[in-house]
């Protein structure tokens, strides 16, 4: 067995990953019932167990705090679960109790005056032989709902960044085309981790990039300036359009161009998870236009979490680009939410887009 997989099991295997003194929990001030606090406590234990077993590590990545996202990349994380649930055939694990009280996470030192602590079993095989394992897990509401906690301590979660941390990002650059190959790039990486495991088939997307007085041909037609940027079903294709990106760039910053070329990729990706847009939809995997642009904001906001625990962009500059969608990419007065060509309103882009920021591909109706 690999030496982290053996650490990470005889602390606490996989799932529990942040201990504390399980015998001198405090009490916290009590907001609900104690007991349907520990059975809300309980059901999202349960959930997190679910996946797990099924190996549904995105998902799983999904339902941690976002405190814990702020700390560990989403490829992190699942490359580091993959590994461990492989190396020791782990089943599902049965939840066996739960405590409620104020809870420290180690790793930060961020204290929780509500907590879970939830108790479990854990099977898994190890040098051939069945065994179970008994661990616990830390859960903290948050928004409702409660959200576990990804390492232990600072020094297990140092490692699994040293082992499996995504590459750090190029150096900013000044070059249009620079940095949109450094986009695509982070783009064509996230995608292809996150889906790596599934049913679906991600192949890299080319991508056009078209300059003042040149032209391009794809699969929707003669492409020139003037278009912005946009996804082409008939090639798989993505065009952008460099000087609009350039002028967004210099008046939105970095993070303005990104979201832009992140919403045409999302589109892309819809097609690999095989969701098409229909007027009518009858059935499963036909959307609403609509709902296929929202989606795509959706699933660029899980992507920016990512780039955000990787200092990709700044605060400044992705809140620069926040104002821009919210502020030039609503659908004018007078668009049908059944148009086809509408996107959504302002309000409706940037809360798809939080969404996806906060609660990951499931808060975009995809799991992975």
């Amino acid at each position: 067995m690999h030496a982290i997989a053996a650490v990470f099991l005889t602390a606490m295997l996989a799932l529990g990953q942040a201990f504390g003194q399980a015998d001198s929990m405090p009490q916290p001030p009590q907001v609900e019932s104690d007991a349907e606090a520990a059975a809300d406590a309980q059901a999202a234990a349960e959930a997190v167990v679910d996946l797990a077993a099924a190996g549904e590590f995105n998902a799983l990545y999904d339902r941690i705090h976002p405190d814990a996202k702020a700390v560990v990349p989403r490829e992190s994380a699942v490359r580091a679960l993959e590994e461990i649930y492989g190396l020791t055939q782990a089943g599902r694990a049965e939840v066996t109790g739960v405590r409620l009280g104020a809870w420290t996470w180690p790793v930060t030192d961020q204290s929780y005056p509500t907590a879970a602590e939830v108790a479990y079993r854990q099977p898994l095989v190890e040098n051939g032989q069945e065994r179970a394992i008994a661990s616990t897990m830390y859960l903290v509401p948050f928004e409702g709902e409660w959200r576990w906690f990804f390492g232990r301590d600072r020094e297990y979660v140092a490692e699994v960044l040293g082992r499996f941390a995504p590459p750090p990002p190029p150096p900013s650059t000044g070059d249009i085309r620079q940095f949109l190959q450094n986009v695509t790039s982070d783009l064509d990486r996230f995608y292809r981790s996150s889906l790596a495991n599934t049913e679906y088939n991600y192949v890299t997307p080319p991508v056009t990039a078209v300059d003042q007085g040149k032209y391009a041909e794809s699969g929707c037609g003669t492409v020139q300036v003037g278009f912005y940027a946009f996804y082409c079903p008939g090639d798989g294709g993505i065009y952008l359009d460099i000087p609009f990106l350039q002028e967004t760039r210099d008046r939105y910053g970095d993070f303005a161009v990104a979201f832009v070329v992140g919403h045409e990729w999302a589109h892309h990706v819809q097609t690999v998870v095989r969701l098409q847009r229909v007027e009518e939809p009858t059935a499963p995997g036909q959307v609403f236009s609509i709902e296929l642009e929202l989606m795509a904001d959706c699933y660029t906001g899980v992507w920016t979490l990512d780039t955000d625990t990787r200092n990709v962009f700044g605060l400044d500059s992705l809140a620069n680009g926040v104002a821009f969608v919210y502020q030039s990419l609503g659908d004018p007065e007078g668009i049908d939410i059944f148009d086809p060509r509408a996107h959504g309103t302002a309000e409706a882009r940037v809360g798809a887009f939080t969404e996806g920021y906060d609660d990951g591909f499931e808060g975009c109706e995809l799991v992975v």
